[in-house]
């Protein structure tokens, strides 16, 4: 057991320096990162080149594309093919989000040629702020023309990233991402009050958080209700506390509808102080981007490398996971920064970044705080020195 929480920063990670409490990483005005600025408003953690596959069938060759060219990162995925409805529109909806997201200087769309979700339609819903360029394998007859194609393209853009250095940036300019999953009583009880202050310093400092409606947070619909003034979100909330409400093909209103149970409510109320204490502006759809700073709830899948895909969708450029052990997934755009309560019989893991422990909870936010403030900058997570990193769009019916 080590009295100085800070001293729970993996080992290897202890670029920080030492922390007194109180002190703050305070640079001009208020707190800041060294990032990159956008020309529409918005600044990244990261300056990578985004190689987007409209479809699953040009998943291998924009996988060749971004093997070839530096800074580059792939996003590949099952969907994009002979999708309908309300799928084909969170498909494209989200793939346009990804592109739109600060942390790409620039993107390059690879499609076949016959899918629904074309190249040319994301092109067109894809705000022209950044570089970005796109077309189809059919269209360059043939794979090895495209990749061709699409190296010369993207290798210019990797020598201009070369060239841009990072700046000095307000924290107002952070979009964060706060996820939980694997939850349970005990692992609230010591974390919440850390990562709770911390989301009131950020919003105190015109940060933008958005926070996961996870599973286990549901029941507490009623209470997060109170927390929102806004008449749409409020009525939304509410409903969700009703029970989860399956869709069905039959008409069997026992299975549509499964009360919460005493047990459910009662650790979804210890979730909800997670959030802090600041009202929240607005609950949000999948890949529907907040309209201002502030708090806000973003409706989720179950799965959870689609809650981050999504994260990167609605323009969060960096992002909290919040676990009872840490996991081993990660975004492959956006920094996650991996959260464990300490307990004493527990084993350290080399992939969480910041182990929380009982007491001492000013001091453990001052740092944490300057952790995001650090990662922001370019200081590399756990999951980003495996290199790992994902991405996944929800849907609903079967994919090709």
């Amino acid at each position: 057991m080590v009295d100085d929480p800070g001293n729970y920063l993996r080992q290897d990670h202890l670029l920080i320096p030492s922390i007194t409490a109180g002190r703050k990483v305070k640079v001009a005005m208020g707190y800041s990162f060294k990032g990159y600025m956008r020309s529409d408003g918005s600044a990244g953690t990261r300056n990578n080149i985004g190689i987007i596959s409209s479809v699953i069938c040009s998943s291998t060759v924009t996988n060749e594309i971004a093997s070839k060219i530096d800074y580059a990162v792939p996003i590949v995925h099952s969907n994009g093919c002979a999708q309908l409805g309300d799928d084909f529109s969170v498909t494209k909806s989200m793939l346009s989000g990804v592109a739109e997201n600060p942390n790409f200087h620039s993107n390059l769309l690879i499609g076949l040629g016959c899918e629904t979700n074309q190249v040319t339609g994301l092109l067109a819903a894809i705000p022209n702020v950044k570089p970005i360029d796109g077309f189809s394998i059919q269209q360059m007859a043939g794979g090895t023309n495209t990749v061709a194609k699409g190296v010369a393209i993207a290798s210019e853009w990797s020598k201009d990233i070369t060239n841009e250095q990072r700046t000095d940036l307000p924290i107002s300019k952070l979009k964060i991402g706060v996820i939980t999953t694997d939850m349970d009583e005990q692992t609230l009880a010591i974390t919440t009050p850390v990562v709770s202050a911390l989301i009131d310093e950020l919003l105190e400092n015109d940060s933008t958080v958005i926070c996961s409606l996870t599973r286990t947070l549901e029941p507490s619909g009623k209470i997060l209700a109170t927390k929102t003034k806004d008449t749409r979100s409020k009525e939304m909330l509410k409903t969700l506390s009703e029970g989860l409400n399956r869709r069905r093909w039959e008409n069997d209103e026992g299975y549509a509808l499964s009360v919460f149970s005493d047990e459910e409510k009662s650790l979804a109320a210890h979730e909800a102080r997670l959030l802090g204490s600041k009202d929240l502006v607005e609950f949000l759809n999948i890949n529907e981007k907040p309209s201002n700073r502030g708090l806000y709830l973003l409706k989720s899948s179950d799965n959870i490398v689609e809650t981050i895909s999504n994260f990167v969708s609605v323009g969060c450029n960096v992002a909290l996971i919040i676990s009872k052990e840490g996991i081993l997934t990660t975004s492959n755009v956006i920094p996650c920064i991996s959260l464990a309560p300490c307990n004493e019989s527990q084993i350290h893991r080399d992939h969480v970044d910041f182990y929380i422990a009982r007491g001492n909870e000013e001091k453990q936010t001052v740092t944490l705080l300057e952790k995001l403030l650090q990662v922001s900058s370019g200081e590399l997570t756990a999951l980003e020195e495996y290199e790992l990193g994902e991405f996944a769009i929800p849907h609903i019916g079967t994919t090709f």
